[in-house]
């Protein structure tokens, strides 16, 4: 029983730092990297490129450029130049020392580890030979590569939402969601893991208002104005459609303008929120939908899955690698009772998370993209990932009725 426990133990380690260091191997060859990568539908960018983009951002801000309003020199051609990203990284940088290369490249190392360590450990969770099955489809998906490619700071909140699912303390659990919020905006969401303990989901959400408001906001503000509103195929959310009917606006001399665009966007915004919380009211109030003997844990994992994707969704413009949250939502899914509705979830997240396989690897040549052919794959994958908000807003709502939400008492 022991050899076993300690032989379990060697494959959970010894697969992470096996594949990280076959990636940081990888990485020392930019020729094999971009060919690698590009095989996989990917298109590649010199290796671990967001991380290092904050540690550009990190020496424009020592010159004293304000990388929130004036371009980052050291940035490449392609990529964002203005930081969207809260000051803390910068802080992050420079207390971590990712400036010396031997500090950095052990730093990539550790946090692949954990991170592959992590995606092992809920694979050996998911009992059930289905639930493995559709794990491996993310695993190879589009979804993950760009976000291995990429170093993405996304990796981050994964390993922080692991652990804040995995802790028993509320207390610490908070904590590393004020942590996340810290470093990335869209980690609030997990707020709603504590529906069933609601005078503390009723306190965290004061205290997260109150701190945001104090502390955080011109932040945030800063950031949002700076995000990247991408109309590809390898994006979602409201931002999103807005800025694509933008584009086909522009092209085909339709309503929408760069005067009045702003308000389109704010306008796309409110209509995507009210459409959740009619869906969602919904399926609070009229959904029959069982699930089969889920666990406690799925149940919350799906819930903080759920979360995440319908609160990016809304507020956000999100490239595709911020889909792998969906990877929690996995068993409650293949549990549901209904044949018709788990078999369009389960289609429509396939075909999102492998949304590279749709968009040609030269994205950015406006030629390709005002083509007829390029908006027939956009509406194609936007349907399915629409299909994936309003699914998981029913849902939602129809696991909130179970546990009784809007009723006085909490369970326990």
């Amino acid at each position: 029983m022991k050899n076993s426990k300690n032989l379990k133990l060697i494959f959970e380690l010894l697969i992470p730092l096996s594949l990280s260091l076959l990636i940081f191997i990888l990485s020392k060859n930019q020729g094999n990297w971009f060919s690698f990568w590009h095989s996989l539908s990917i298109p590649a960018q010199i290796p671990f490129s967001d991380l290092k983009a904050h540690i550009h951002f990190y020496d424009c801000f020592k010159n004293e450029i304000n990388i929130y309003l004036n371009e980052c020199y050291l940035i490449p051609d392609g990529n964002a130049k203005i930081s969207t990203h809260p000051k803390i990284w910068i802080y992050l940088v420079n207390f971590l020392n990712l400036q010396k290369e031997y500090i950095y490249n052990i730093f990539i190392i550790t946090v692949y580890t954990i991170y592959f360590y992590f995606l092992i450990k809920l694979f050996l969770e998911f009992k059930e030979i289905k639930s493995r099955i559709f794990f491996i489809i993310f695993f190879i998906s589009t979804t993950n590569f760009i976000l291995i490619e990429r170093f993405s700071t996304d990796i981050f909140i994964f390993i922080i939402v692991f652990f804040v699912l995995n802790i028993k303390k509320n207390y610490l659990k908070s904590l590393l969601i004020l942590f996340g919020v810290s470093l990335k905006y869209y980690p609030i969401f997990l707020l709603s893991i504590f529906i069933i303990n609601k005078k503390y989901l009723l306190l965290n959400c004061l205290f997260f208002f109150l701190f945001i408001s104090i502390f955080y906001f011109d932040q945030i503000k800063l950031v949002s104005e700076n995000i990247l509103e991408v109309a590809l195929i390898i994006a979602y959310g409201a931002r999103t459609l807005a800025k694509a009917f933008y584009h086909l606006s522009i092209e085909y001399d339709f309503f929408v303008t760069d005067q009045n665009y702003h308000y389109f966007k704010n306008f796309i915004i409110l209509l995507t929120s009210l459409y959740c919380l009619v869906i969602f009211i919904t399926g609070y109030l009229f959904s029959k939908i069982k699930i089969n003997n889920i666990s406690n844990n799925f149940e919350i994992y799906f819930i903080s899955g759920a979360s995440l994707y319908i609160g990016t969704f809304i507020i956000g413009s999100n490239f595709d690698y911020r889909l792998i949250f969906l990877i929690l939502t996995i068993p409650y899914i293949i549990n549901i009772n209904n044949f018709y509705l788990k078999f369009l979830l389960i289609t429509s997240i396939t075909i999102s998370i492998n949304s590279f396989l749709f968009q040609h690897s030269e994205y950015l040549f406006l030629s390709e993209i005002n083509h007829w052919i390029y908006y027939t794959k956009a509406a194609f994958v936007y349907l399915c990932k629409f299909l994936i908000l309003s699914f998981l807003c029913f849902l939602l709502g129809s696991n909130l009725k179970k546990k009784n939400f809007l009723s006085l008492n909490d369970k326990k």
